[in-house]
């Protein structure tokens, strides 16, 4: 799809290149925002289908990949909502203690990586969210906001209980891995 004249009058990059740039990134945030690898691909491409049929819409206000985070937020909370009403389908806490992983994941060897990934996906949604996008991918404070449609003031404080969350998610996983395999009898 050639961009139209439009978009290269506004400077806007054309669709294509727009997904290109933005499609790992945003894969490898659906791999922690949603609770099992199913949802994060679904979450993926109903963002990129989203991102496709309204972009004639986008603004230009934020970069399209910001953009297309917060289409990503939307759609990975629609999914861990979803999951939350469906009775037949394993709780995330089961999901998340399975072996199913992520080719990103997979590629990431490091334990403490593992346990920061871990204890992300524990946080509460927003929290999640944010530290997420802000470790993981490297958003700005104003990227931030723009992705999440909140003020960069609402953003530091989410963030800051979003940290205090990690740090007593990380150092509980710590104290658990500390605790001898035989207990005395």
């Amino acid at each position: 799809m050639a961009p139209d004249q439009s978009d290269v009058k506004s400077g806007k990059p054309d669709i294509e290149e727009a997904l290109r740039e933005a499609s790992q990134k945003l894969y490898k945030a659906a791999t922690v925002l949603c609770p099992n690898m199913q949802d994060a691909e679904d979450a993926l491409q109903d963002t990129l289908l989203a991102a496709c049929r309204s972009y004639a819409s986008f603004r230009g206000s934020s970069s399209p990949t910001t953009w297309m985070y917060r289409i990503l937020l939307r759609e990975a909370a629609r999914k861990r909502r979803a999951r939350a009403h469906d009775p037949f389908h394993p709780s995330a806490a089961d999901t998340l203690a399975s072996d199913e992983k992520s080719p990103f994941e997979a590629a990431e060897s490091s334990d403490e990586y593992r346990a920061l990934l871990a204890a992300l996906r524990m946080l509460p949604p927003r929290q999640g969210e944010i530290a997420t996008l802000f470790y993981l991918e490297g958003l700005s404070y104003v990227q931030l906001a723009d992705a999440l449609g909140i003020s960069v003031g609402t953003v530091k404080s989410a963030l800051s209980r979003a940290r205090t969350s990690l740090r007593e998610k990380l150092e509980q996983r710590a104290a658990i891995k500390e605790v001898p395999d035989g207990l005395p009898e």
